[in-house]
């Protein structure tokens, strides 16, 4: 919401909401009106309305959710940074900073994920981004010593691992452990699983086509709301997989209303032939039991990932619940490699139930066989089972695609998860001398120069008594990000903040209203006395001696 309109003068017209809002509590409290009664008179020089004033009681609040973040960090003494980069309305590449503590300041003791501000960034490279980072982390008196974690999307600048951002901040430390973004790597699984086969094409080819049709015209986009119920479709996104698990339900359990949408159309689109041919071909083709199967495979192997997704975005996140849930995924990716081309053949003949069709595959065309030589290389035979070929062409490659690609880009967190593994259960630690073994490796894991965070064997015997080393481990933990999540839902604000309208805003009132927006559980609960203490002492025009 804009403070300042066309005019800065009180009770004037298209003054803005910030006096506006002054003029309708001037209706009620009567010091305000007086305040406002001497402006309008001349009878003071200062009414403290203006936009400069105002700019500056922004900055002193954003300063003071600053500044609490920051005590918190401190006395937290170990964080993780947070990083991730978008272009504002104003073709600006601002880069978001995000701080991971683990909150020992209040009880119970919580993880939790501060924004620190936005950078203009000129230098997309691994070595800009550092000085970006390094230089916003001196600022705000955050040594770099003690930053345990860093969390970056999978982009070559930032993961690189000869020149990328984190290769540079482990180059200044050791300890600041590197973990991608997991909710990136599920999404890229998801993108090898569609180059496994045409099948990709063909079905989300199908419903881009749908949404098309539909969403091209208001009458025809009128005739599928008046199908359908609760579920509608969503453009196709080449970037964010949660749309097409949106676009994949709507078709999943309204597929039959859909048809019978798109038959409506073709028996009233009399005039405009060519959308009546294709409402009849989409209707042809939603009518494939192919298609069917299809649709229910991709439907269930996207829902899975999208739900592990979805709950690795959460702030208090941390690695044991990450690992664990990674382990559920793929444990039912495997069962569903095993049995779940059966169960979706049977929930695809439900499906044709509801659109009056047999649920029987379409044969396939003869394939003429060719006449070789016996020098020749002998050649597999084609199948001639459609039911077969789809499995083997289609559901096989992409859950083995799935899989392959799961332990592939999550091979990081399963390295940290092998060595953190036996802090996850405190109540059933190994034997004496296994638990000394996996002590050590974890010391040698936290040791620069020499010098490492924990002694192995102290950590070793106060597992069993639970004592300072086994604190100072399990913070590490979880301060490790899983996610830039915080960061991308800084964007959402940073869209909301600096629109088109408002192009030329200044880096630091950015900054100090993003704060504000994102951080208001902080700035809430902030002290209004200490507030305009801060504020008096800013504007005192006196020098006391």
């Amino acid at each position: 919401m804009a403070f300042r309109g066309s005019s800065d003068k009180l009770c004037a017209v298209n003054n803005g909401k910030f006096l506006g809002l002054v003029q309708l509590l001037a209706k009620f409290d009567p010091i305000m009106l007086n305040h406002v009664t001497l402006a309008l008179k001349g009878d003071i020089s200062d009414h403290y309305c203006g936009k400069t004033i105002q700019n500056e009681m922004i900055d002193i609040m954003a300063s003071k959710v600053t500044n609490i973040i920051i005590s918190k960090a401190l006395k937290s003494t170990y964080y993780s940074i947070i990083a991730d980069c978008t272009p504002d309305v104003s073709h600006k590449e601002q880069l978001s900073l995000t701080i991971r503590i683990v909150n020992i300041s209040e009880y119970p003791i919580k993880i939790n994920e501060h924004f620190l501000g936005f950078f203009n960034v000129n230098d997309t490279t691994g070595l800009g981004l550092t000085e970006i980072i390094i230089g916003a982390l001196k600022d705000f008196g955050l040594n770099i010593s003690f930053c345990r974690g860093q969390g970056y999307n999978n982009g070559a600048n930032m993961k690189g691992k000869k020149i990328g951002l984190q290769k540079r901040i482990l180059d200044l430390n050791s300890l600041a452990f590197y973990l991608p973004c997991g909710s990136h790597s599920l999404n890229l699984v998801i993108c090898d699983a569609a180059q496994s086969s045409l099948n990709f094409i063909n079905v989300f080819g199908i419903i881009q086509r749908l949404f098309t049709l539909f969403s091209a015209s208001t009458s025809r986009w009128n005739v599928l709301l008046s199908h359908t119920t609760n579920f509608t479709l969503t453009r196709l996104c080449d970037t964010r997989w949660e749309a097409k698990i949106e676009s994949l339900k709507a078709i999943r359990y309204q597929i039959s209303s859909v048809h019978d949408a798109l038959i409506t159309i073709y028996e009233t689109e009399t005039k405009t032939p060519d959308i009546a041919h294709e409402a009849q071909t989409l209707a042809e083709q939603l009518k494939d039991y192919s298609f069917l199967v299809s649709l229910i495979a991709w439907y269930n192997v996207l829902f899975q990932i999208n739900v592990v997704s979805k709950a690795m975005q959460a702030k208090d996140m941390d690695l044991v619940q990450c690992a664990e849930m990674l382990k559920k995924c793929i444990t039912f990716l495997e069962n569903y490699r095993t049995f779940g081309f059966k169960q979706a053949t049977v929930d695809a003949k439900e499906l044709a139930e509801e659109l009056n069709i047999d649920g029987i595959f379409k044969p396939l065309k003869r394939v003429r066989r060719v006449k070789r030589h016996y020098d020749e290389n002998a050649f597999d035979e084609p199948i001639q089972n459609p039911e077969k070929k789809l499995e083997v062409t289609f559901f096989n490659p992409l859950l083995d695609t799935c899989l392959s690609s799961i332990n592939e880009r999550f091979e990081q967190l399963n390295e940290y998860v092998n060595i953190w593994s036996f802090l996850f259960n405190l109540d059933n630690l190994p034997i004496k001398n296994e638990l000394l073994k996996l002590c050590k490796q974890l010391q040698e894991k936290l040791t620069v120069n020499t010098k490492s965070e924990i002694d192995g064997a102290l950590l070793c015997d106060e597992l069993i008594k639970l004592y300072s080393n086994t604190w100072i481990v399990l913070r590490i933990l979880l301060t490790i990000p899983v996610t830039v999540a915080s960061g991308e839902r800084s964007f959402s604000k940073l869209k909301l903040i600096k629109t088109y309208l408002r192009n030329t805003m200044l880096q630091d009132r950015l900054n100090s209203l993003s704060m504000l927006s994102i951080e208001q559980d902080i700035a809430e609960n902030l002290y209004f006395s200490s507030l305009i203490r801060d504020f008096a002492d800013k504007k005192a025009r006196k020098v006391r001696f």
